[in-house]
């Protein structure tokens, strides 16, 4: 059986994601769909390994890798887990930056996610960044094609040549989020790389709306400017006091009452 490629993925993103039931095949591999849309058994992270625990007479280890988004929960088997892998975990003293492959199962009742470490070792913060922005391009595409299965559905992935069982996966985990929260993840991806997210200008928007609502060249309604700034996000009580603003400007007049023109 090929080995599943190892995607790059944010603590974030992986702990939000779902654990996907079994169909009974035999050795059937332990699979998650992420909110995104990645259909995943297997990850490469990189981060610090911030603690470990060993336990079960010296058998068995878990740890906690921070990769600044959140995160994953490391275990390795001294009887099941690759030779190099355990060792490096039972010798190692956090906190240690590190980069590792494990394929993601759930424990506990709960069904929480961790990852049965398959390699590590520690890497220096090059590679860790490296890792990073990978993993960020990654999300980004994801992300670009959620929006696109939101909006445009299934026959218009299919028609720009995504594969069908990656647009299948796209829409399961539409079916079963409900909600993508892009606008979450973006804010999450930008925090990231320290990127603020740019200030709106309410009295630009106040501005702008003029504008867009003068429909027949003889002003925009006072009732649609208010009711167009709400939903904007602008409060309904500074609303006035922005128009008397744009007034006093002078870029905008009211050539009658309740009706406003951009100047």
């Amino acid at each position: 059986m090929a080995r599943e490629p190892a995607w790059r993925i944010f603590a974030f993103e992986f702990n939000d994601s779902m654990f996907l039931p079994k169909t009974g095949q035999e050795r059937e591999a332990n699979y998650i769909i992420t909110r995104m849309g990645a259909k995943i058994n297997r990850v490469l992270v990189s981060g610090i390994l911030e603690n470990k625990n060993i336990m079960n007479e010296n058998t068995f280890i878990t740890g906690i890798v921070n990769d600044r988004t959140g995160t994953f929960h490391i275990s390795a088997d001294k009887n099941y887990s690759p030779q190099k892998a355990w060792a490096f975990l039972f010798g190692a003293e956090p906190p240690v930056r590190v980069i590792l492959a494990g394929k993601v199962r759930s424990y506990g009742e709960s069904k929480n996610l961790d990852l049965r470490v398959e390699s590590i070792a520690e890497c220096n913060s090059f590679v860790e960044e490296y890792w990073r922005v990978r993993a960020a391009l990654s999300l980004m595409e994801r992300i670009r094609i959620m929006q696109m299965a939101s909006t445009e559905g299934k026959e218009k992935l299919l028609g720009m040549g995504y594969g069908e069982s990656y647009v299948d996966n796209i829409m399961m985990a539409l079916e079963n989020f409900k909600d993508p929260k892009i606008d979450i993840y973006l804010k999450t991806v930008r925090g990231i790389f320290g990127i603020k997210e740019e200030e709106t200008d309410p009295e630009a928007i106040i501005l702008e709306l003029v504008g867009k609502l003068d429909f027949d060249g003889k002003g925009a309604r006072y009732e649609d400017i208010v009711d167009n700034a709400v939903k904007e996000g602008i409060e309904r009580s500074r609303i006035d006091e922005l128009i008397d603003s744009l007034l006093e400007k002078g870029l905008i007049y009211e050539p009658s009452v309740n009706i406003f023109k951009k100047l």
